[in-house]
């Protein structure tokens, strides 16, 4: 009926569920623990990695294309690597409870992190495409993943590394690539086709762990803003539609054309005596009973109808292409089951809840909002007027003060 009604459900699904929230939800994870997620990915790398150094040292053949004394060396290093990482994790989840580590592991690890790929970085090309490749996306995940403060820091510090690395190769005192150093032969079709194989298995296991990892927590992010975005259309306590909400759906119906007149309908209510509730039985009853009308009334209209609290102990039912009639009997009937509702106090003292009803109508041709709720307001006054626990319509009071 509205464009938003759609979301009813969910917005009642978030606004009543206490439970907390998944454990697999990355975005609200501690800060030590995403430390975990992202060394985990450290190793990930690294270990395949060294799989493909242990793959072209087990294979002679493929020795003429890598310089073997540099092979070993970084075998030798690339092997301590994982290790190196796993300490970390283990450090962070034996420190996760300290505030101190809180504070202080998060940039050891970014940085431990980042320090493991800027020497495999040195092995393969600090301008290669792996080496690209594993720079940004670390980055893109550390930027989701933590404090951009922190990731911005370390990056500085990481970035200060590569300079001084890309300036000794510039100045000849460090070899660039130099697992690679023998097969510089552009003439050599086998050696390029080794050299991008190569490539490809130094930045596959970045690429597709840090792409899975980032459609995970731009998943998480836009289920994060999604919920955000319904929980501000709804009031808290009871898990109804609020106030500007509401005001959304009345602006709707005002200015939608129908193929035909359609008129639309308000019903404004406000429990009686409420006040008192919260004098003699305190704030958390009268919250209680807030709740408990707020079911009813939700009870008592079709999925398509709308049910807000306006303020306080006010209530709003919007309902489109209702006749007057049928308007009229949806406000009796929730009158009457408000009336049914047992609550009883700290005492055992039953409370009885009643609400008084005012009820205009309204279409397309209708030019403000204000006028509407007047109409509404001055159909409840006249309900209190007469006595409570009442129905009221405008256009029958308007005929009564003419």
């Amino acid at each position: 009926m509205f464009a938003l009604s759609q979301n009813l459900t969910a917005l009642d699904t978030l606004s009543m569920d206490n439970k907390p929230q998944s454990p697999l939800f990355i975005l609200n994870w501690p800060a030590l623990d995403k430390c975990i997620l992202m060394l985990s990915l450290g190793i990930l790398i690294q270990t395949a990695w060294l799989i493909w150094k242990l793959f072209i040292y087990l294979n002679p053949n493929l020795w003429v294309y890598v310089d073997t004394e540099y092979l070993k060396n970084f075998l030798l290093i690339n092997s301590a690597m994982p290790p190196l990482l796993a300490s970390v994790i283990l450090l962070c989840w034996y420190l996760r409870k300290s505030k101190h580590a809180q504070l202080i592991l998060p940039y050891v690890s970014i940085f431990t992190y980042g320090l493991t790929m800027i020497h495999e970085a040195f092995l393969v090309g600090l301008m290669s495409p792996a080496s690209s490749i594993t720079l940004v996306l670390s980055v893109m995940i550390g930027l989701l993943l933590f404090k951009r403060s922190l990731v911005y820091s370390t990056t500085t510090v990481i970035v200060f590394f590569f300079s001084i690395i890309m300036y000794a190769t510039t100045k000849g005192i460090l070899p660039y690539a130099p697992i690679f150093i023998n097969t510089i032969d552009t003439s050599s079709g086998t050696a390029t086709a080794f050299w991008v194989i190569s490539m490809f298995c130094f930045g596959l296991p970045i690429l597709i762990g840090g792409f899975i990892l980032i459609e995970v927590l731009l998943s998480q992010w836009r289920q994060r803003e999604k919920k955000i975005e319904l929980l501000s259309q709804i009031d808290p306590l009871t898990g109804l539609y609020n106030r500007r909400t509401l005001y959304g759906f009345l602006l709707n119906l005002i200015g939608k054309k129908y193929s035909k007149p359609a008129l639309h309908s308000l019903i404004l209510l406000d429990l009686d005596f409420f006040k008192k509730i919260n004098d003699s039985c305190g704030h958390v009853m009268g919250d209680k009973v807030l709740v408990e009308a707020s079911r009813v009334l939700k009870s008592m209209v079709r999925e398509k109808d709308i049910v807000g609290r306006f303020g306080g102990e006010e209530f709003i039912i919007i309902l489109a292409n209702t006749s007057y009639k049928q308007t009229s009997l949806v406000a009796e009937r929730c009158r009457k089951e408000l009336n049914n509702l047992v609550l009883h106090d700290d005492h055992q003292n039953k409370l009885v809840v009643t609400a008084s009803f005012g009820v205009t109508h309204f279409d397309a041709t209708t030019r403000d909002i204000d006028s509407i709720l007047k109409e509404a307001d001055q159909a409840l006054y006249h309900a209190k007027d007469s006595g409570r626990n009442q129905v009221c319509h405008y256009w029958d009071y308007k005929e009564q003060n003419v």
